[in-house]
């Protein structure tokens, strides 16, 4: 008898919890909290995007994934109703940052500051951003170690760049300690461990809860000295599925686990969502729920309607030329010389097919393609080579006798026949 009225004890004690977590869940659901702050770790393949939402209506946006990640981080916002950013954060000018925050300042989403880390880039996709800034008269304002801004509920530190530029832009990544309440959020950008012992070395305050893993989970960052300071309990990795950089690094995992953190990835859990009330948070991911379960507040509000840019403007519009994307890049030296000729990937994301004719595929040298009459049927894969012809992947080839694609590093850039510039895609 006493073993089955353990067992029945236990059994209510578990009945109780779930019912409990399921009032909770069905509470925030409806909106019953309060007072709140979301931080949402966006989808975005190979590129990182964060965005903060306070229960005040305050919106921060960190960084907007690479070019073809843009449409999809319109899309979570715009299904969250947000009427506004209060502030645009690009950590740095890498395409895979930069890119998407294309699409976020080209949307009927007002942004009202853009803050960066003061280096600009030559990239196309980079000068491309700042002209979209400045259609509404916006001026990025440049980050520096010591400013403590404070945005709607949430207080932040900027603990990076230093006040020496490296000239490196992973290194003058923008790095942000942004508090709400008892409960602390670090956002590394791409620094490696080199900028991450400047700044342990200076004393700088990087405890936090919540750690976004630096650079993708790259071997170069997270060095056992900044995870002790750290000490997070969640680490998230901003991160995409068969990436051709080996991201994240096993070693890099390895430090992580000793240092004590659960480790959450976007390229297996998808969009992860941390909610917090200032003293307790909870995380929500694909196949990952920690109890007590926790849903962002359905909100009651219909679609917002445009409103007004900063100064009255008025953008310069738009046509969508399509969605056709750079899936990846083989150069010579990837998988040796028994490959018979390197390529640049494309395929179709869009619904509509899309004549090719006059479109470029350029390289940073200024190599130049120019696609024939072709048109591109939604989902195909074409492959532009450097010398041979392959009529399976649409017969594209630079005719070169001599490579394209540099072994240490390159950047492509696809644009239309208008010369808008479509997607980018380094390495």
């Amino acid at each position: 008898m006493d073993g089955l009225f353990l067992r029945s004890k236990i059994l209510v004690t578990l009945t109780l919890t779930l019912v409990l977590s399921l009032l909770l869940f069905s509470s925030l659901a409806h909106g019953q909290l309060s007072n709140f702050l979301e931080v949402a770790y966006i989808n975005a393949g190979q590129g990182d995007s964060i965005w903060l939402h306070g229960s005040d209506g305050t919106d921060i946006l960190i960084d907007g994934g690479p070019r073809s990640a843009g449409p999809t981080v319109v899309a979570y916002l715009q299904q969250e109703a947000i009427d506004d950013i209060e502030v645009v954060v690009l950590s740095h000018g890498d395409a895979d940052r930069v890119g998407g925050l294309i699409d976020v300042l080209r949307s009927a989403i007002p942004v009202d500051a853009v803050l960066y880390n003061g280096q600009h880039s030559a990239s196309l996709t980079y000068q491309q951003f700042l002209t979209e800034t400045m259609k509404w008269g916006l001026t990025p304002t440049p980050a520096q170690v010591g400013q403590n801004p404070t945005w709607g509920p949430v207080n932040a530190s900027v603990l990076n760049p230093q006040s020496v530029p490296t000239g490196e832009q992973n290194e003058e990544s923008v790095v942000i300690l942004a508090v709400y309440g008892d409960v602390r959020f670090l956002f590394p950008g791409d620094v490696g461990t080199d900028t991450e012992q400047t700044i342990v070395g200076l004393g700088t305050p990087v405890a936090a809860d919540v750690l976004k893993v630096s650079h993708h989970g790259s071997r170069y960052s997270s060095g056992a000295p900044f995870l002790d300071a750290v000490r997070a309990e969640l680490a998230v990795i901003s991160v995409g599925a068969d990436n051709p950089y080996g991201h994240p690094a096993q070693e890099t995992l390895d430090r992580l686990t000793a240092a004590g953190a659960r480790v959450l990835r976007t390229d297996r859990n998808g969009t992860v969502v941390v909610t917090t009330d200032g003293q307790t948070y909870q995380v929500q991911a694909d196949f990952v729920v920690f109890l007590p379960l926790v849903a962002k507040a359905a909100s009651s509000e219909p679609t917002p309607t445009p409103t007004s840019r900063p100064m009255g403007t008025t953008p310069i519009p738009y046509s969508d030329p399509g969605n056709i994307v750079i899936t990846s890049i083989f150069y010579d030296g990837v998988q040796g010389p028994a490959e018979p000729d390197e390529y640049v990937e494309i395929r179709n994301d869009d619904t509509q097919s899309i004549q090719l004719s006059g479109w470029t595929l350029r390289d940073e040298a200024n190599q130049v393609f120019t696609f024939p009459s072709h048109v591109m049927e939604p989902g195909q894969v074409c492959r532009v080579y450097t010398n041979a012809y392959y009529s399976e992947s649409c017969s594209f080839s630079y005719g070169s006798s001599s490579a394209i694609w540099n072994n240490s590093g390159d950047c492509a850039y696809l644009q239309d026949s208008a010369g808008t510039l479509i997607d980018t895609y380094c390495y």
